[in-house]
C-alpha cells in the first residue's frame, strides 16, 4: 500500500513535532515516590555482593555418604584429596542425609574437565557439577613480575 504524498507530509510534520517536544522535555518526568525501606533493603543487598566472594562456576563432586560412619568417610575422602591434589580446595558439604565431597573452584567446565581427568580412573562416580565456588586466592608472589619481565621489554623494543 503506498501512501499519497499528503501523507507522507502530515507524517513527516508529526514525527518533526514529536521530536521536538521530546528534545525541548514537553513530556512530564514520572517521580516514583517509595517507602525507604526499599531502598535500605537495596543498599544491603549491594553491600553483601560487594562481600560474597563467591560466583557460580563449576565443581568436582567426587562422592557422596548417607550412613552409619558416612560423616568420618567423607572427612577421610576430603583429606586424601587435599594431599593429592594441594593446589586445589576440597569441601564436605551436609545436604540431607547425604555428605556431599567436592573439590576445585573453577570457572569453567572445561577446567574442571581437566582435574577430573586426574580424578576419574581413581574414583569413577567423580562428576562435574554446577555450584556456587570460592574467588580464587590471590598471593603477593602472583601480582609481582618476574626479574626478567622488565629487561625483556628493554631488548624486545629496544629502549
Amino acid at each position: 500500500m503506498r501512501r499519497s504524498l499528503s501523507d507522507n507530509i502530515i507524517y513527516g510534520i508529526f514525527l518533526t513535532g514529536l521530536s521536538l517536544a521530546v528534545s525541548s522535555g514537553l513530556f512530564a518526568q514520572t517521580e516514583v515516590i517509595a517507602d525507604g525501606r526499599l531502598q535500605t533493603i537495596l543498599e544491603q543487598h549491594v553491600a553483601y555482593n560487594a562481600m560474597s566472594k563467591t560466583y557460580r562456576g563449576y565443581r568436582i563432586k567426587v562422592a557422596k555418604f548417607t550412613g552409619e560412619n558416612a560423616k568420618n568417610q567423607a572427612f577421610d575422602l576430603k583429606r586424601q584429596l587435599s594431599e593429592i591434589f594441594p593446589s586445589h580446595r576440597t569441601y564436605v558439604i551436609f545436604d540431607e542425609p547425604f555428605f556431599n565431597v567436592k573439590t576445585g573452584d573453577f570457572t569453567s567446565r572445561l577446567d574442571a574437565y581437566a582435574l577430573l581427568t586426574k580424578i576419574k580412573p581413581q574414583i569413577s562416580t567423580a562428576v562435574i557439577v554446577q555450584d556456587y565456588v570460592n574467588a580464587p586466592v590471590i598471593s603477593k608472589e602472583d601480582l609481582q613480575l618476574p626479574e626478567y619481565y622488565e629487561d625483556d621489554l628493554e631488548n624486545e623494543f629496544g629502549e
